[in-house]
């Protein structure tokens, strides 16, 4: 099976620490609602999309994030 294009707050949460909970994802959300991913945003060219209330993150950026991290 190949890597999404896009994943959800806690597809995320799970690529990044292997669990989601409550925790993971309002940690998630709160780097979102912050901007905490901008830098790599633009340093990569990968764009979060937010559609009313929904974010989509860029596998890309998924991945250039547990890159950044270790």
């Amino acid at each position: 099976m190949s890597d999404p294009i896009f994943f959800t707050p806690p597809q995320v949460a799970r690529e990044l620490w292997g669990d989601f909970s409550y925790k993971e994802k309002n940690t998630i959300y709160r780097y979102l609602r912050h901007d905490v991913f901008k830098p790599l945003e633009e340093s990569t060219g990968y764009k979060i999309l937010k559609d009313g209330n929904r974010y989509l993150i860029p596998g890309g950026l998924v991945k250039a994030i547990k890159e950044q991290a270790g």
